[in-house]
């Protein structure tokens, strides 16, 4: 979205408008660090001002202090789960959903006036200038599979239109010629024509981004069905996908419990003022903590490296640290 934003395909008001439809995609990201800051600031700054000690010394029991916090971060997973399996999924489908009608509506923003473009692939394009939605004085290039010229085509003037059918951007030529290159060098005679019409699948524009699902972005009905359909296929590689994903999604969310769970023992023990602090400190534990998950979820893609329950090892260790933490903590 945001290469198809800075070469001008999209407009701001466009962008922002598919940003915020994207939102529920980046709430398993936001979740994790938004309970480990709030905690790390909350309890951080009652233990530094020893609000601790007087509580227990009134008879509160930490247990009582944690369990609130513990409930929090238990509905937060639930709703991590929620995201993860259905919002999010949803949320791209609508971004892919939304591009699509853009491309529809606005086909022309693929071009620019006296610029050779490269979106399309197997194709170099150079238009002289737009009129409305006439493309005048049109060079278009065909490349072969060693990107060089296999033939060129040249037009007075052109459109470019959407096929919904298709898929596809059908560009008509008009009053042209075309002449096709010989790998030593040599040009067939020009041809005429007076009209000629050619697709470009939004697949090929998109490198699949917009036409192919991945598995990551499939609800979880959409995951059992895509799981037992690789079963009957007996494609192992696909149900492996199938089941990192998915125990990605469930570990991801999980991840909440585990890092309140984690952080809670060092809020206490090593308690620290300040806002900015406790903030970098949450975001320098979440990143650690993503690029763990990114890099266990590459091993478990690779076939006979490790399960996808693999993808639990960060949050078994976590939590197992942060009860017996805590448990240290409450018998003292």
């Amino acid at each position: 979205m945001m290469d198809l934003l800075a070469q001008g395909k999209l407009s701001i008001s466009h962008g922002i408008i598919l940003l915020v439809t994207l939102l529920p995609s980046m709430i398993s990201y936001a979740l994790p660090f938004g309970f480990v800051s709030a905690t790390l600031l909350t309890i951080g700054e009652i233990t530094a001002n020893q609000e601790f000690i007087a509580l227990r010394s009134s008879g509160i029991s930490p247990l009582s202090i944690f369990s609130s916090i513990l409930f929090l971060a238990s509905c937060g997973v639930l709703f991590s789960l929620a995201v993860n399996f259905y919002y999010a999924p949803q949320a791209v489908s609508k971004v892919k959903s939304k591009i699509q009608n853009i491309v529809r509506e606005e086909p022309l923003r693929f071009v620019t006036a006296q610029k050779f473009i490269r979106d399309f692939p197997g194709y170099i394009i150079f238009v002289q200038s737009l009129e409305h939605a006439q493309l005048n004085d049109f060079h278009i290039w065909e490349l072969d599979e060693h990107e060089e010229v296999a033939s060129y085509i040249h037009a007075l003037w052109g459109t470019l239109t959407y096929d919904e059918k298709k898929q596809a951007l059908v560009l008509t030529l008009f009053q042209g010629t075309a002449e096709k290159n010989f790998k030593e060098g040599k040009n067939t005679p020009l041809v005429s024509f007076e009209k000629f019409s050619l697709d470009l699948l939004l697949r090929d524009i998109f490198k699949d981004a917009m036409v192919r699902r991945k598995v990551r972005h499939m609800t979880l009905g959409e995951m059992l069905a895509l799981h037992a359909q690789s079963i009957r296929d007996g494609d192992l590689s696909k149900q492996l996908e199938v089941q990192t994903a998915m125990q990605t999604h469930c570990a991801m969310a999980f991840a909440i419990l585990g890092l309140v769970l984690t952080v809670l023992p060092l809020s206490i023990q090593h308690p620290r003022h300040g806002i900015f602090l406790n903030v970098a400190i949450a975001l320098i534990i979440c990143l650690a903590y993503y690029f763990l998950m990114l890099f266990l979820a590459f091993l478990c893609k690779q076939p006979g490296l490790c399960s996808a329950l693999m993808i639990w090892l960060p949050n078994i260790v976590l939590q197992f640290w942060g009860i017996y933490r805590i448990i240290n903590i409450i018998s003292y």
